[in-house]
């Protein structure tokens, strides 16, 4: 491509312009939204990249559109209208994929249903009521085309129903969906599932998706955390967000052999804490984190009552709270190194030797190590990782 000489940044190579590309996509998170809606009209988004990088230039779009892994990421709100789209619409949907080339796709759906609708016609319909909508099959339909090439999905609505009831997706490493979602998907490569809703898995789930290693629950149960050992067996972190007592029948005795990190909030009911753990045999765990609203004697009596009942080797146990690490009470705190190889708290190290030498410590009455060192107290630490 030759072209006049323009701004600086236009003498640039092809190559650095790219690298400036990735560069700007790769500095939002989110992956880059392709429509844009309006109170009454659906529109391209062209106020951010990668279209609007077509928008700048001729050159910088030629170089935008030979561009493939700017193209490679999207963000597509399905406009729940009962009425087909214009041509337009699906057609940029179809281009931007192209424009991907052969490479894996990040992709995210959400579904406008969810929200108060835009179409006069699906107004009238009650609230939230699933209707089929030509627009949102339309658009599936082009995203599905592709769906040997889908790495990482987001599929951040509960209701999609112009979906499909088997989804091949021999590329797919993560998924984040809600259950039902996940209930359609071929998947044989998945490693990574968060489910957003209330999980209760099914007894037997698809044998193609046994092989994730790192799952997250947004809301579960007891019940479920412990079935995971017999639905998810090459496990080895683990999310859970939340969680009850729930229903079914109780697995007495669990076994996660390749379990290394769980992460627990405690509830309001702090059994429910120790009967996740009772009976749960985990021989590879490293570090148990746990969720704590506010630290105090309850709640280290409760991990190590849940560590007791549990088969592993002294995890770290890593405590996450809003309280300021300088304001831990190493008092309360200090009990847990009986069960714990090291005891993490909010992020950052605390030197339980440090503290107890402290000048501050010394005037409660305690007295210092001598000569300074730590020789005298042989005593495991209490860091934050």
């Amino acid at each position: 491509m030759n072209y006049p000489t323009g701004p600086p940044i236009n003498r640039l190579p092809v190559e650095l312009l790219q690298q400036v590309f990735l560069l700007i996509l790769n500095d939002v998170p989110e992956n880059p939204s392709i429509f844009s809606f309006g109170d009454t009209c659906i529109s391209a988004d062209v106020t951010s990249p990668p279209l609007l990088l077509t928008r700048v230039c001729r050159l910088w779009r030629d170089i935008a559109h030979s561009t493939t892994e700017i193209w490679s990421r999207i963000h597509v709100a399905l406009p729940g209208r009962i009425q087909p789209l214009k041509p337009f619409l699906p057609s940029l949907l179809e281009v931007w994929l192209a424009r991907s080339g052969r490479r894996p796709l990040s992709l995210s759906i959400v579904s406008e249903q969810l929200c108060y609708s835009r179409d006069r016609e699906a107004r009238y319909l009650p609230y939230l009521r699933p209707y089929r909508s030509g627009a949102d099959c339309r658009l599936l339909e082009i995203l599905l085309s592709a769906k040997g090439r889908w790495e990482t999905v987001a599929i951040m609505s509960p209701t999609i129903y112009d979906w499909s009831d088997n989804v091949d997706t021999p590329r797919l490493r993560t998924l984040k969906c809600f259950l039902r979602e996940f209930r359609r998907f071929n998947a044989p490569n998945l490693h990574c599932l968060h489910i957003f809703n209330r999980s209760e898995f099914p007894a037997r789930p698809a044998p193609t998706c046994k092989d994730i290693r790192h799952l997250r629950l947004q809301h579960t149960s007891v019940n479920t955390i412990r079935f995971t050992s017999v639905i998810f067996p090459h496990l080895e972190t683990m999310v859970v967000d939340d969680y009850s007592l729930g229903a079914g029948d109780r697995i007495d005795t669990v076994t996660q052999s390749h379990l290394e990190s769980i992460t627990l909030p405690i509830t309001s009911d702090r059994q429910e804490f120790i009967d996740i753990l009772d009976g749960f045999h985990l021989p590879m765990l490293q570090k148990l984190t746990v969720v704590v609203e506010e630290l105090k004697p309850l709640e280290i009596e409760c991990i190590m009552a849940a560590l007791a009942v549990a088969t592993c080797h002294e995890p770290i146990v890593d405590l996450k709270m809003a309280t300021p690490p300088s304001e831990v009470d190493v008092d309360i705190v200090e009990p847990l190194l009986s069960v714990a190889k090291e005891v993490a708290v909010c992020g950052k190290v605390l030197d339980l030797l440090e503290i107890l030498s402290s000048p501050e410590t010394w005037s409660a009455g305690n007295e210092p190590p001598l000569n300074g060192t730590n020789e005298e107290a042989p005593v495991r630490g209490v860091s934050v990782l």
